[in-house]
């Protein structure tokens, strides 16, 4: 029987290509990333079902509630950009985007209204021994173009805020003691990202759209914009026939973020939904009415395209 000849045997590469071993065969014409064939294979799952370790000064990142993993930062920056390429958070939070950019060997730029997260984030890097991106604070939507020139961004990923979520009293149901009949609510952790006033839902579409007008103008032509959202379920306030009435309801807000890129210009191209099978359960609505526990988020992937 004859012996099967791997692909990667060195007298059947391709000029383009070469072989990194374990990691694969790399594509030289690759214009996007240095991933490998088979690591480029697992960069494009649509579902990232995973959880991350509480590293890199955890603890105090979670003051802000809503940080994102930097080592799934890292992950998608290596698939959108290569090595020393330029990475944008307009809204940097506790810098998952930024430590994630340095884990990749590339560099960022991130802006954060809360100079509180600011601060954290630079304890982080202290307390990690890594090299700090420059965070300058602010509104991202007024000092942008002081520090982000225009078509000078490879790739922006970013964790936009989910509409009132952090300005909402929630909890995740109840904590029951045992042998009593004493309830508590189960607080979430999820803090206050800055100081402005609850926003209406309109007002909340018009900042994102505000947002991804300006942020069009600083990545470059045929690169891409990932975005962190999260669908929620809420109580709304609808009137009918003269009368109000509060309602409880499912919102995609990722549709919305969806519907707001392309009327910008950007090319949807891919939604990733990132499960994390560590986060816990809430028993919501029991028994009276379905009420979803949402254990995922949405990340949008945008392309910069002339159409």
């Amino acid at each position: 029987m004859s012996k099967k000849i791997s692909p990667k045997d060195k007298n059947f590469l391709k000029p383009y290509q070469i072989d990194f071993g374990e990691r694969g065969v790399y594509d030289t014409r690759n214009p996007l990333n240095d991933l490998t064939g088979k690591e480029w294979l697992f960069a494009t799952k649509s579902v990232i079902p995973k959880s991350y370790p509480p590293d890199f000064s955890h603890e105090l990142r979670r003051k802000h509630g809503g940080m994102k993993p930097p080592l799934l930062c890292k992950e998608l920056i290596e698939t959108f950009t290569k090595k020393g390429e330029l990475v944008f958070d307009p809204l940097a939070g506790v810098g998952g985007t930024l430590i994630g950019a340095t884990l990749a060997g590339r560099r960022a730029i991130g802006i954060e209204i809360n100079k509180e997260w600011i601060q954290i984030y630079q304890q982080v890097c202290k307390e990690n021994n890594l090299p700090q991106m420059p965070c300058y604070h602010g509104d991202c939507l007024q000092i942008m173009d002081t520090y982000v020139h225009d078509d000078s961004v490879d790739f922006i990923l970013t964790d936009v805020p989910f509409w009132t979520m952090d300005k909402l009293e929630q909890t995740r149901g109840v904590i029951r003691y045992a042998g009593t009949s004493v309830k508590k609510p189960n607080p979430s952790s999820l803090k206050k990202f800055n100081a402005l006033p609850p926003q209406s839902k309109d007002d909340w579409l018009h900042f994102i759209e505000s947002l991804f007008k300006k942020l069009w103008n600083k990545l470059k032509y045929k690169r891409y914009m990932a975005v962190f959202i999260g669908n929620m379920y809420r109580t709304v306030t609808i009137q009918k026939n003269g009368k109000k009435r509060k309602i409880s309801k499912y919102h995609l807000l990722s549709a919305d973020i969806a519907r707001i890129g392309e009327q910008q210009g950007f090319i949807l191209k891919a939604e990733r939904i990132w499960y994390d099978p560590s986060k816990a359960l809430g028993c919501y609505g029991y028994p009276f009415s379905y009420v979803p526990s949402i254990v995922d988020q949405r990340i949008l992937i945008f392309r910069k395209e002339q159409i």
